[in-house]
């Protein structure tokens, strides 16, 4: 399987330097929701599809505009690939084989990929029975020291020292070794397990990803505070709050992962 970066006719081209950030499912679809939160903030138009014949026949429908699973929206300096789905192992290598080259074709300066990963059990044990904590961010960077190094320092994340990491980002990883083009993961805690998805990690890799990249300037307290709503109302549900036979309240706009 292989995929084709096709830009949009009309799009601002990506220009020498940019940030390409890429956002695929994961742990409580914290980078769906923050790649969607970055692309309706910034107002960022799509820039391109990549497309493989072999992707599943799938549109994504948003505001009556016609997509495919996967796409790009950016400016300049900036862009966001992402996925409202999970690809396959196979789609996975493939996605990364064209984002790597194609970021190297276009002299991008490196690429950014946002995970959300489960905390460790043990993590889950000290938490039971207190408030959500603020989920930890972690980091790695396919290149020791260098430019790229110093700029993901600025994120504030702790360096992850021991782990696995599959998926597009794993992919990325291990393809860009020995390769100039530096990538760089950054990982929030999610909880995969909540009803609804994890806004507070959507919101923690957004600013782990701000203070790399202060020029985004992206405010993150709207997210933030629909995270506190979805949790006010799980609470309250954990609880028994709500009525005997009654449906659980969907709090105000939590009927969307994008929100």
């Amino acid at each position: 399987m292989e995929f084709t970066w096709k830009d949009d006719e009309g799009a601002p081209p990506l220009g020498p330097g940019a940030t390409i950030l890429t956002c695929f499912p994961s742990a409580g679809l914290a980078t769906t929701i923050a790649a969607h939160y970055i692309v309706r903030t910034l107002k960022l138009p799509r820039i391109g599809i990549l497309a493989s014949a072999e992707m599943p026949p799938i549109a994504v429908i948003q505001g009556g505009i016609v997509n495919p699973p996967v796409r790009a929206y950016g400016r300049r300096d900036f862009a966001v690939v992402l996925s409202e789905f999970p690809p396959t192992p196979s789609q996975a290598s493939a996605l990364a084989r064209t984002l790597l080259g194609e970021a190297e074709r276009r002299k991008a300066r490196w690429i950014v990929a946002l995970e959300g990963v489960s905390p460790h059990p043990q993590e889950e044990d000290a938490e039971a029975g207190t408030e959500e904590p603020e989920p930890k961010v972690y980091a790695v960077v396919s290149q020791s020291g260098g430019a790229a190094s110093d700029a993901i320092r600025k994120s504030g994340a702790e360096g992850l020292d021991e782990g696995v990491l599959g998926g597009v980002s794993g992919a990325l990883l291990v393809q860009a070794l020995g390769r100039p083009l530096p990538v760089a993961v950054l990982l929030a805690t999610a909880r995969s397990a909540q009803v609804f998805p994890d806004h507070r990690a959507g919101a923690a890799l957004i600013e782990a990803l701000d203070r790399v990249l202060p020029e985004l300037k992206i405010d993150t307290l709207p997210l933030r505070a629909q995270a506190e709503e979805i949790e006010r109302a799980l609470r309250a549900v954990m609880k028994g709050s709500s009525p005997a036979g009654a449906e659980p309240a969907t709090p105000s706009g939590a009927d969307s992962m994008y929100q």
